[in-house]
């Protein structure tokens, strides 16, 4: 494997390989980015050209395979002070695999806007003042034009520094969550280019088996798409709303049958047979979208039942750049201090086509847009008043009151409120353990921790490895086997996870975060905190 660290403010590049013993520990992707994100200077400032951002594929990537495009990105983050880290699919990863890079670490901060192409085992910085100040989409389109490749960029939010900026791709696709975007917009790079010519990799008999015994099950994900699991959150009255005052919404008009009426096409990652996007499109808009988290952030969250306006503030949210959960957390804390006489916007829910108005106010910073940008943990300081976020990042569409496992998985996450580093949802959902108990959740969250942190170090998409119904131990050990011929025992599989979760909390420990406290909003009704207690004491226990 080969690692590009690029500093953009001297322009220097420097290539190496990485060696054997962290590809055989660390695999690629996530462990790889992570011991990298080790080496920055401790305590460094969050939009400093000290902190760092690392782009890496793994072993799997270059394969043409379902699920196998995908790529980390793993930084300080500038919304939380610690550990940052979202994930991508599209067609960037697997051209990213083909560049002869597989690992990219950016540093420093140029005295011009930039952009990056990667190509040919090396990277070139080259000029974008002529990018600076385009949303992600026009400054993707005019790179393809002119570069050729697969390109990710930031929009105006990033380079506004909004604490939870995302980079895009593909007008749909994004490293989301934790404000990757503002880290690249602070070191005035607006776009990478990758640019591949090596050749793909093809396993016909892995294809089969995922043909025949994982895809098959996802047919509701292929038909639906992500929507298709708001009946069931809002069922067991798991689903924000109203800013956490409920945990249950009317969602006849916003949920996966709704969105029919403005349903284009599906869509998919490179070589992927799940086909999980889905294009809708209003007089207005349109986009890949809007995802479950979306539907939630700018809908049930917000009171909000107006899809189309939920539709059309994705698309803007998405061509800005920024991540739709931490800012449909921001408007609903608006509305709490609008509601409290703390701000002097007037906001209420169910203001559909205002939370548009907002999107666009809160990327140029303008307004209210201001502090909004500066996502929920800022806000509470700057107002004196509790918002809803578990060290600093604002919780996804999980209400832990209805899901008790959720609630220690958003503590123990590395990022924060965050309920992709163990999918403890579905296995509660499904019945596996009582939701509603803290009996086994700690045991079931360690071992799905650290099953994704091997995961997401493949790297390979979360759809396929869904507890229960997707890739276990096993396929996972047989899959890195076939990329990188070497024989993993489950074992040694589960050691590897574990320490690549333990090195992301080893970042934050030195940065001074330790695991979560809930707010107390989260303790009002349903959950315990002698509960959330207990489970949080029964992992410190596992984790030793």
């Amino acid at each position: 494997m080969s690692l590009a660290i690029v500093d953009v403010g001297s322009r220097n590049v420097k290539l190496s390989r990485i060696p054997e013993k962290d590809e055989r520990e660390l695999i690629g992707g996530k462990g790889i980015a992570t011991k990298l994100l080790l080496s920055i200077p401790e305590k460094a400032d969050l939009l400093s050209p000290e902190n760092a951002i690392i782009f890496a594929v793994g072993p799997v990537n270059s394969f043409r395979l379902s699920g196998a495009s995908r790529m980390t990105a793993v930084f300080k983050s500038p919304l939380t002070g610690g550990y940052g880290e979202s994930q991508c699919g599209g067609f960037a990863p697997h051209e990213m695999a083909l560049t002869g890079i597989n690992a990219l670490m950016i540093t420093g901060r140029s005295d011009r806007p930039v952009y990056l192409v990667v190509e040919d085992g090396s990277v070139e910085v080259k000029p974008a003042d002529h990018l600076w100040g385009l949303d992600a989409f026009e400054t993707e389109e005019a790179l393809r034009k002119d570069e050729g490749g697969e390109v990710i960029a930031i929009g105006q939010a990033g380079e506004n520094l909004v604490r939870f900026a995302c980079i895009t791709h593909r007008r749909g696709r994004q490293f989301g969550r934790a404000g990757g975007g503002a880290v690249l917009g602070s070191k005035r790079v607006k776009a990478i280019v990758f640019k591949g010519d090596g050749e793909s990799r093809i396993d016909r008999e892995f294809e089969e088996f995922l043909d025949e015994q994982v895809i098959p099950k996802l047919s509701a994900l292929q038909e639906y798409g992500t929507p298709n699991i708001m009946w069931l959150v809002n069922k067991s009255k798991s689903l924000p709303s109203y800013y956490w005052e409920k945990s249950e919404f009317d969602i006849e008009s916003i949920d996966a049958e709704a969105m029919l009426k403005y349903f284009v096409r599906r869509n998919a990652c490179y070589s992927c047979k799940v086909a999980c996007g889905r294009i809708s499109r209003t007089e207005r808009a349109e986009v890949e979208g809007p995802e479950y988290e979306t539907l939630y952030a700018f809908g049930s969250l917000l009171g909000n039942s107006n899809l189309k306006s939920i539709i059309e503030a994705n698309e803007l949210a998405d061509r800005l750049g920024m991540d739709t959960i931490s800012l449909g957390n921001a408007i609903g804390f608006a509305i709490t201090l609008s509601r409290l006489g703390k701000i002097d916007e007037r906001l209420d829910f169910g203001e559909g086509e205002k939370y548009v108005e907002l999107v666009r106010k809160v990327a140029f910073r303008e307004g209210v847009g201001n502090l909004l940008a500066e996502g929920v943990a800022r806000m509470e300081k700057l107002t004196g008043v509790e918002g809803v976020h578990v060290n600093g990042l604002e919780p996804p569409a999980y209400d832990p009151r209805g899901i008790f496992g959720v609630a220690l998985a958003y503590s123990t996450s590395p990022r924060g409120a965050c309920h992709m580093r163990s999918c403890a949802y579905r296995p509660n959902l499904a019945g596996q353990l009582n939701r509603l108990s803290p009996e086994g959740q700690a045991q079931l969250v360690k071992e799905l921790e650290d099953f994704y942190a091997v995961v997401d170090s493949l790297v390979y998409c979360r759809f396929l490895a869904l507890p229960q119904i997707g890739m276990g131990w096993e396929d996972v050990a047989r899959l890195l086997e076939i990329s990188t011929g070497r024989k993993y025992g489950v074992e040694q599989l589960k050691r590897i996870g574990h320490m690549i979760h333990s090195m992301a909390w080893e970042f934050n420990r030195r940065e001074g975060i330790e695991y979560g406290r809930l707010p107390s909003k989260l303790f009002e009704y349903g959950l315990r905190r002698e509960d959330f207690e207990r489970m949080l004491g029964e992992y410190v226990g596992l984790r030793g």
